[in-house]
């Protein structure tokens, strides 16, 4: 019995000084905003506010700081970080904030950036943390609506029903209006403005992405020249055209040739001219910050 008691005595002896002389290091990341996925199609760049905390019992010896950005389980780039003028070594706890910003231009959707937090303490014991940052794109809807008809003419006399103005070219939409040239029957002719180039679809039932009008564009046929649109005097049957617009701000515009019209005005009582009438569709209002 005597034996026994002295055992427990060594034992809770070992268990007392071992727990008293382990040294440990922790580290702990967290952002200002709670930030966890950015969503591309909502910003050109987003700030990142970290803040950090090490804690140490044996006092803390370094803090290295580093972020990569990986698709899946490859390493697209990694860059180490200098935490400059930071009085930490010794300390047995530290915090510091840790500040970047994100680029669209670096990032594609499914990529993973990883900001990382090594600490080592004066024993050399390591702890790490890895906040990470999930990047998605959202695609973002175009209007549901077509616009209020755009009329266009090469003639400043030239009028339509329901439109108050009628200019010889609109920057949205990348036309501009020839007019009837060559005298052909039931034709009228455009080109794309200075900067702008369209490319004609047939079917637009998929085009309801500003992602859609932009893989359709860049899969298509680009038109920059002068191009004929089937017309009809005094408001006759006239042939549809759908066609994409990259306009000189570089959006992507879904255009639809609603009408065109043909009337001389010097032979005719109604005076109408010749006028190309145009509705559109596009991503109207950005997607809202990201958070």
């Amino acid at each position: 019995m005597k034996n026994f008691k002295i055992a427990m005595i060594l034992v809770a002896a070992v268990a007392f000084f071992c727990s008293c002389g382990e040294k440990t290091v922790t580290v702990n990341v967290t952002e200002k905003n709670d930030v966890v996925t950015y969503d591309l199609s909502s910003a050109a760049s987003l700030p990142i506010e970290l803040t950090c905390t090490v804690n140490a019992d044996a006092g803390i010896k370094t803090i290295e700081l580093s972020r990569t950005i990986m698709n899946g389980e490859t390493v697209v780039k990694t860059e180490a970080y200098e935490l400059e003028n930071a009085d930490f070594e010794g300390k047995a706890d530290f915090s510091f904030p840790w500040a970047d910003t994100l680029l669209k231009a670096d990032l594609a959707a499914g990529y993973t950036v990883e900001y990382k937090v090594t600490a080592a303490d004066k024993k050399d014991n390591q702890d790490s943390k890895i906040y990470p940052i999930n990047v998605v794109e959202t695609a973002t809807p175009i209007s549901a609506n077509w616009s209020d008809p755009i009329a266009l003419s090469n003639q400043s006399w030239a009028t339509y029903t329901g439109v108050t103005t009628i200019t010889e070219q609109n920057e949205t939409i990348g036309v501009k209006c020839l007019g009837k040239n060559d005298h052909k029957a039931y034709n009228l002719y455009a080109e794309p403005t200075t900067g702008a180039s369209w490319v004609f679809v047939t079917n637009i039932d998929n085009l309801t992405t500003n992602e859609a009008l932009v893989e359709a564009y860049n899969n298509g046929e680009k038109v920059t020249g002068r191009t004929m649109f089937p017309a009809t005097d005094e408001g006759k049957g006239y042939e549809e055209k759908y066609f994409i617009c990259k306009n000189k701000d570089g959006e992507y515009v879904l255009v639809d040739y609603v009408a065109g019209r043909m009337n001389s005005g010097a032979t005719n009582t109604t005076g109408i001219g010749n006028v190309m009438v145009f509705k559109y569709k596009k991503a109207e209002t950005p997607a809202p910050a990201a958070k």
